[in-house]
């Protein structure tokens, strides 16, 4: 009777033969004829020899697509290598590295982002010590914030430069402005305006000629009109400074620009400094100036009269300069509704200007210490202590 036998005992004497174990042995072992046993290791020699082939296919064609991957990804980063990591600058480059050092290790970031290892060691593992103008600037900074801070943020580079040459600091202008730009873009430079030079008028002389340096308080007085806007539409301001201290003497705004402003203002002024002699009254050649309602005020009043050039605001540099400091240190900081919050800002703005900010020209006084520290040695009382109120005409 035929015996059955698995699979798995066939291959056990399969591998038996293949230990050492001859054909005749494994027949008498397991009383199987030596012609099935050479049947079933012929087949078992088939299946492996196909397996192997199908198994060494597979795995070549495994490799050469993982060789073509790395071809690929080495054409890659060498194309990222020449073309965008040395467009970055290499401080750039290091920032990103100290992110991926823990991951990858020094040489393979330093290799892959082309870095130079000295300057990672340098940036990572040492920490430089600040220089001597960094040092400076940082105790320069809450120096300077603490100035602004105390000012409403009114006050320029070299009115901040004269105080921290107060406080023990040496310092440029240069510097305080770039560390003032660094947390503040009101302090970029403004454009430059373009100015033209026209013919004079025959009526309208230029008796002040540039100089900028009275001797004594009323003996020159400056004046000019300025355009502000509101949301409830323009509003015109006109200013009245004593150009000795550059003190404003008097100002008044109002929602028309005319000839009844500027006498009003110069009136306010006139009063105020009580009617003062010999004064010199300087303008440009609007009409509210060349009329001749002013003319005639200023007549009465035994006023000389004196012009600008056309177009050449040098010739008033010291009222457009009070001017510039107005509209940016108060002006464009804030939105107006209407003539009132003006009013409020500028009497603020005023306030702070006579008494508060120091000016270059006068050896970084306030307007009111420069006309204090002048009437003492003069053994005389001043006349006023402060701008005339604030008048709004509506």
């Amino acid at each position: 009777m035929s015996k059955f036998y698995d699979e798995t005992y066939k291959w056990s004497l399969y591998e038996k033969y293949h230990n050492g174990f001859t054909l005749t042995e494994l027949c008498e072992i397991s009383g199987i004829s030596d012609k099935s046993l050479h049947e079933w290791f012929k087949r078992f020699d088939y299946e492996y020899a196909q397996a192997s082939v199908t198994s060494l296919s597979t795995v070549r064609q495994s490799n050469a697509r993982l060789k073509k991957a790395i071809r690929q990804g080495r054409l890659e980063l060498t194309l990222l290598q020449e073309t965008g990591i040395k467009a970055i600058p290499e401080i750039v480059r290091i920032l990103y590295a100290q992110r991926v050092l823990s991951r990858y290790g020094p040489n393979q970031v330093c290799r892959t982002l082309k870095i130079r290892k000295s300057n990672l060691y340098y940036h990572v593992f040492r920490k430089p010590e600040l220089t001597t103008y960094e040092k400076h600037d940082q105790e320069l900074r809450p120096a300077i914030q603490k100035i602004c801070a105390s000012s409403p943020k009114r006050i320029g580079a070299e009115r901040i430069r004269q105080q921290l040459i107060k406080q023990g600091f040496t310092v440029g202008k240069k510097k305080v402005l770039q560390l003032l730009r660094e947390s503040d873009l009101r302090y970029l430079p403004p454009d430059k305006q373009v100015t033209t030079h026209t013919s004079w008028q025959i009526n309208c002389v230029n008796l002040l000629a540039r100089n900028f340096s009275p001797s004594r308080p009323n003996m020159v007085w400056l004046s000019d009109i300025t355009e502000i806007k509101t949301d409830s539409g323009p509003c015109y301001l006109c200013v009245v400074l004593d150009l000795f201290a550059r003190r404003i003497v008097a100002a008044r705004i109002a929602i028309q620009k005319d000839a009844k402003l500027v006498c009003r203002t110069f009136k306010n002024a006139f009063t105020a400094r009580d009617s003062p002699k010999d004064l010199l009254f300087h303008s440009d050649q609007g009409t509210q100036y060349t009329g001749h309602k002013f003319r005639s005020l200023l007549h009465d009043c035994d006023v000389t009269q004196s012009f600008s050039a056309p177009g050449v605001p040098y010739d008033n540099a010291p009222m457009e300069s009070f001017f510039g400091s107005l509209k940016t240190e108060e002006i464009h900081r804030y939105r107006y509704h209407g003539i009132s919050d003006l009013v409020s800002s500028l009497k603020e703005y005023l306030e702070f200007y006579n008494h508060k900010r120091p000016h270059s020209s006068i050896g970084n006084q306030t307007p009111a210490q420069a006309e204090e520290i002048y009437f003492k040695k003069q053994n005389a009382v001043s006349i006023s202590t402060d701008c005339v109120p604030f008048a709004c005409k509506k």
